[in-house]
């Protein structure tokens, strides 16, 4: 029988990086588009309207609650937040932008 050493690939401790638990500097996050201050969501959003990304598919896809669990009003209070931020949402694969990948602050191990 022929025997096989089965080990990983040696890392010194120099190389290793562990992931520190800091704040992220305020630069980091995107700012915002609108006041959300002066510009809260209607306490009476607009019924659902299906744009070119978000369909009805897509929202029953999305599985909010149980049914029945919230009443329509709230239900139509995700569908509008959905709606007025479809660029920041993806259904697929195929949507989705990593142009902006945001890395962890990394420390090597000492």
């Amino acid at each position: 029988m022929d025997h096989q050493i089965l080990a990983g690939k040696y890392k010194s401790v120099l190389k290793k990086v562990r992931a520190v638990n800091e704040p992220m500097s305020q630069d980091s996050n995107p700012p915002l588009s609108r006041d959300p201050y002066e510009t809260p969501l209607s306490p009476n959003p607009p019924i659902f309207q299906e744009t070119f990304k978000v369909t009805n598919e897509r929202l029953q896809a999305v599985h909010f609650c149980p049914q029945g669990w919230l009443s329509n009003e709230k239900i139509n209070l995700l569908n509008n937040v959905i709606t007025l931020r479809e660029k920041e949402i993806s259904f697929c694969e195929e949507e989705e932008d990593y142009s902006e990948i945001h890395m962890e602050n990394l420390t090597r191990y000492q």
